[in-house]
C-alpha cells in the first residue's frame, strides 16, 4: 500500500507501465466534470470509476472494537469487511470529501467470501487491529493484491475520546483507477 501526494506521482511511474496514464488521468484539471459512472481508458487494461457516497463507521475507537461482520446477504453498500483483487491494482483518489481507509497485509487473514473471479473480488474478516489512513483531495492511495483494504470510512470519536480525526459521515466523491496485473 502506499499513500502520497499527487505531487509526487513520479516516484511510482516504475511500478507498473499502467501508472503513467493513471497519474495523467488523476491530474488532469476536466476530471472534476465528468459524470459519476465507468470510463474505459485502454480496454479492460486501464478503466475508472467515479463514485459518491456517505461514509460509513470505522469501528469505535475509544472503545478498540472492530466492525461487528456482516454477512453478504445482509451487505448493503460498503462492506464490514477487508476487500482484495488479483487482476487489479487500485489506485484510489479523492475528488471532494475525507475519508479513512483501513488496510492490513493479505497474508494471514480469514477469508469472508471467497474470490469471485468475475468481479474481481474477496472479503476478508477485519482483523482487532488495522492500519488506518486519511484520505483527502491531493492525496492517492494504492493497493496492490496483497494489500486488502476498507474503503468509505469515518472514525467514530466520542466527544473528548483520544481520535483526532473524522468523527462522522462525510459525503465524498472518489475516483477509483483500476490498472490490469
Amino acid at each position: 500500500m502506499i499513500l502520497d501526494a499527487i505531487d509526487n506521482t513520479q516516484l511510482y511511474l516504475g511500478l507498473h507501465p499502467g501508472f503513467a496514464r493513471a497519474f495523467e488521468i488523476l491530474t488532469d484539471k476536466t476530471l472534476t466534470k465528468n459524470e459519476d459512472g465507468k470510463y474505459t481508458v485502454d480496454g479492460e487494461k486501464i478503466y475508472y470509476t467515479i463514485q459518491r457516497y456517505t461514509t460509513k463507521p470505522m469501528f469505535n475507537c475509544r472503545a478498540g472494537l472492530a466492525p461487528p461482520m456482516v454477512s453478504p446477504q445482509a451487505r448493503l453498500g460498503v462492506s464490514s469487511n477487508l476487500e482484495a483483487h488479483r487482476k487489479y491494482i487500485d489506485i484510489q483518489f479523492l475528488l471532494e470529501g475525507q475519508e479513512f481507509l483501513g488496510y492490513a497485509p493479505l497474508k494471514g487473514l480469514t477469508t469472508a467470501e471467497v474470490y469471485n473471479p468475475q468481479k474481481d473480488i474477496a472479503f476478508f474478516d477485519t482483523p482487532k487491529e488495522i492500519t488506518k489512513v486519511k484520505l483527502e483531495p491531493g492525496l492517492f492511495c494504492i493497493f496492490f493484491p496483497s494489500d486488502a483494504h476498507l474503503p468509505g470510512r469515518y472514525e467514530v470519536s466520542p466527544a473528548g475520546g483520544p481520535c483526532r480525526q473524522l468523527a462522522g459521515p462525510t459525503e465524498v466523491r472518489k475516483v477509483v483507477i483500476k490498472i490490469r496485473l
